[in-house]
């Protein structure tokens, strides 16, 4: 009696997943495309445009379909692999930078499949700076938000002659407007001596380039390592002349 319950038990589990699978193969598949904005941590558009985006069934998540593999009835069909990721280009529009997505989604349902997405650089993942790399997708979603990544763009010998060249227009204003203006005004207004009139009107030009650097690198860079750099060398040169008016003891 035994051995029968047990035989009846395995072929009632049988019929049951091979009736999970017909089920999970018979259902209508429909192609949902959706737009996968990515920004860098400083909320810039990823400019790395040689990244792919990766997507694929979410493992976790597999076993709800009842079946290895979905596909719609397009020509050429669009289709997804359990365990395998499709790729898709970057590209760019006015608002930034994106990936077009052809997800697949039950035609004649609204329940989703969820997805694991990712943004690869030469075969490898860049990390999330935030929120979860899973998205559930049906044939009612909205166009998901843009994704932060935890790097930032990399800056681009354009970047560098735009910043130079800020800072040299930046440097010839402050020369016109505040060191000669300044320099005259202490000079012959206020009758302050040669030497005190130089320095501190040296010790004002390099703080206005110190506020420039600061602005410009801010506010075109964002918070980065080279945007430090930038600040702290444009800083240091003007701590440095500030020691050594103190040092050389020359007073208005």
């Amino acid at each position: 009696m035994r051995t029968r319950t047990i035989v009846r038990l395995v072929v009632l589990l049988i019929l049951a997943t091979c009736g999970s699978v017909v089920q999970g193969q018979t259902k209508e598949y429909q192609t949902k495309t959706l737009k996968q904005y990515w920004l860098d941590q400083n909320n810039r558009p990823w400019s790395d445009l040689t990244c792919q985006m990766a997507v694929r069934i979410d493992p976790q998540h597999a076993s709800n379909l009842g079946t290895e593999e979905i596909s719609n009835e397009a020509q050429p069909p669009s289709k997804y692999e359990v365990g395998k990721w499709r790729l898709f280009g970057l590209k760019r529009d006015e608002r930034g930078t994106y990936a077009d997505v052809e997800y697949l989604v039950y035609k004649d349902s609204p329940d989703p499949i969820t997805y694991q997405i990712e943004l690869q650089r030469n075969g490898r993942s860049i990390t999330f700076a935030f929120g979860s790399s899973r998205i559930d997708v049906s044939n009612d979603t909205v166009p998901p938000k843009a994704i932060n990544l935890i790097e930032s763009n990399k800056i681009s010998l354009k970047d560098w002659l735009f910043i130079a060249g800020v800072l040299l227009v930046g440097l010839l204003l402050v020369y016109v407007l505040i060191f000669r203006w300044l320099f005259n005004g202490l000079l012959f207004k206020r009758r302050w001596a040669v030497p005190g009139a130089e320095h501190f009107t040296w010790s004002m030009s390099l703080l206005m380039m110190l506020a420039l650097a600061v602005a410009l690198t801010l506010f075109y860079l964002g918070p980065r390592l080279e945007t430090w750099i930038i600040i702290g060398v444009m800083g240091a040169f003007w701590l440095l002349h500030g020691i050594v008016w103190l040092v050389s003891g020359k007073e208005a």
